[in-house]
């Protein structure tokens, strides 16, 4: 019987399912006790738990090879990634990112899983679809903040950096997170200049010049 929730688990779109959809697959199939056969499969690892209600399919005798960002965009919504993780992905930083870090129009959290890390920031709603972009893949579609919202992120959330000039930005940029300005020099200044016109932030409107002059 087990092969058969295998078989169901696998046809789940990305691999991540709420109690909700779980409890369907478990009653089509004829089980009456869900919560008892959910452990079961958790105690097996044919589960592995995100949250409370929120679970991942892993194959039996397979590693899950569910990609974190679709997690991620899951985990907690609406959300996009964002930060140091999408810096990472548009290969601007040269540093590793473990962290899966996203912007969400909920509350700050962090999701401590066995999978990894994810960590979430708050932000306005107004802001939130800026700048973002379907990312598709084979196991399903997840939303990844472009190069520009990426970087707006970063320095509108960054608090223990003064930036009072364009020097601060490039600064910034070139020392601490270690960008190639030549990678960015084809940057939207748009999507910046969007950004700044919503949170009339200073140092944004700093970024948005300085990037106008590369």
């Amino acid at each position: 019987m087990d092969i058969t929730i295998e078989e169901n688990l696998s046809k789940i779109q990305g691999g991540v399912m709420d109690h909700a959809t779980l409890k369907s697959v478990l009653n089509n199939l004829g089980y009456i006790n869900i919560n008892d056969k959910i452990r079961k499969l958790l105690d097996k690892g044919i589960l592995i738990p995100l949250k409370r209600g929120m679970y991942i399919h892993k194959p039996v005798g397979r590693p899950a090879n569910i990609p974190k960002e679709i997690i991620s965009n899951n985990l907690l919504g609406p959300s996009y990634i964002s930060l140091d993780y999408a810096l990472g992905y548009h290969g601007l930083i040269p540093e590793a990112v473990h962290t899966v870090t996203a912007v969400t129009t909920k509350r700050s959290k962090a999701f401590n899983t066995a999978i990894g890390v994810f960590s979430y920031r708050q932000i306005k709603t107004a802001i939130f679809g800026l700048g973002v972009s379907i990312e598709k893949t084979h196991s399903g579609n997840f939303l990844m903040a472009r190069m520009e919202k990426a970087l707006c992120d970063k320095i509108y959330f960054t608090s223990d950096y003064t930036f009072t000039s364009k020097r601060m930005i490039q600064v910034f940029l070139e020392d601490d997170l270690r960008i190639d300005i030549d990678e960015i020099k084809n940057a939207d200044p748009e999507i910046i200049l969007d950004y700044y016109k919503i949170t009339k932030s200073k140092k944004i409107k700093l970024l948005y010049n300085y990037m106008t002059e590369l």
